[in-house]
């Protein structure tokens, strides 16, 4: 007998351009990732052990108590994955680089064993890896981690409950056309960034595979960005002294820097 369906925060872990690395690689990533949502859900005042999580390959699915307060997830929960994600690039070459797309969305999941079902789930899922979504991501070179909330989500909570520090000029919507002709549309944001940027005109014209990002990230990924969600106190401060490569970058101007010649 399938288990009642009950309100549930849903976060959705997704790594970037998790496909094309070695096995091996993708090993150590997976194993990554699990401790930092740990981490974070410790960082969120919960408990790691009451947090069902389902492994998903490239990423990680994490069913969280409805009644536990939203500001929970979009302040220490998600500050906390990105300054593991930053420690992280600090300490591993560009192969084992690491970016995560964050969905967060609630609402009913029943919960039988292994098997999650809810239409909740299914629909972020796909906003999550859509290429609508992950092109955005593509183009914030700057960014670790990018967080995507369900029209209602950032209508109900970003929008009505500014008593969360959630500023919605931070947040831009994304469409996706499912298999099925339904279109969902997602909010995007990103630490660091005061709207998201633009995706490429090729990526926005087509929502197939995510892009890959090779030497994006690599070419660019500063820490002068500010945070645009609180951050836990846990001691790690970025590097001083670190200059990016190419010209100053204006945090208006939407367009990537691009690596200087050798």
């Amino acid at each position: 007998m399938t288990r009642e369906a009950l309100p549930h925060w849903i976060v959705l872990l997704d790594i970037e351009d998790f496909g094309s690395r070695p096995d091996a690689v993708r090993s150590r990533l997976r194993e990554a990732m699990h401790r930092m949502a740990g981490s974070a859900l410790t960082h969120a005042g919960l408990d790691p052990d009451r947090c069902p999580r389902q492994d998903r390959g490239d990423g990680l699915l994490i069913l969280i108590p409805g009644s536990v307060s939203p500001g929970r997830l979009f302040q220490p929960f998600v500050s906390s994955l990105d300054i593991d994600l930053r420690t992280h690039l600090e300490s591993h070459n560009a192969s084992h680089r690491m970016r995560l797309r964050v969905g967060i969305s609630r609402g009913l999941v029943a919960v039988e064993g292994s098997q999650w079902t809810g239409g909740v789930v299914e629909n972020l899922a796909e906003l999550v890896e859509s290429a609508a979504v992950s092109g955005v991501f593509a183009r914030a070179i700057r960014a670790r981690l990018m967080v995507v909330v369900p029209d209602d989500l950032y209508g109900s909570v970003v929008v009505q409950d500014r008593a969360r520090g959630l500023d919605p000029a931070a947040f831009g919507p994304r469409d996706h056309v499912t298999k099925q002709g339904r279109t969902l549309r997602g909010w995007v944001t990103l630490p660091g960034y005061p709207r998201p940027p633009e995706p490429f005109p090729e990526e926005a014209a087509q929502d197939t595979d995510e892009p890959s990002v090779t030497g994006l990230v690599e070419a660019d990924h500063d820490d002068h960005g500010t945070i645009l969600l609180d951050r836990p106190s846990d001691g790690v401060h970025a590097p001083s002294g670190h200059t990016p490569p190419g010209p100053e970058h204006d945090p208006d101007d939407d367009w990537p820097r691009q690596t200087p010649e050798r």
